[in-house]
């Protein structure tokens, strides 16, 4: 996880609450096209295979994405 920027690791735990790319473009208040480039990146640095894996890693790993949440998914 040390290999993400701030942003990817917003990214990142915001895809593994499941959002579609749209709603994180607008979660965030950036363009869809830059949400794709993050999670192109976030697959690539991760060394996992789908944006499906990133998210279930998302899921798994949150308190390394987060470590600031309490207690359930906080993305």
């Amino acid at each position: 996880m040390d290999r993400l920027t701030g942003r990817e690791r917003q990214v990142l735990a915001l895809l593994g609450g499941g959002l579609p790319t749209r709603a994180l473009a607008s979660k965030l208040g950036i363009a869809e096209r830059t949400v794709k480039s993050h999670i192109t990146h976030i697959i690539g640095k991760l060394e996992l295979e789908s944006r499906l894996e990133a998210a279930l890693v998302a899921n798994i790993h949150h308190d390394l994405i987060c470590p600031g949440a309490i207690g359930g998914f906080h993305g």
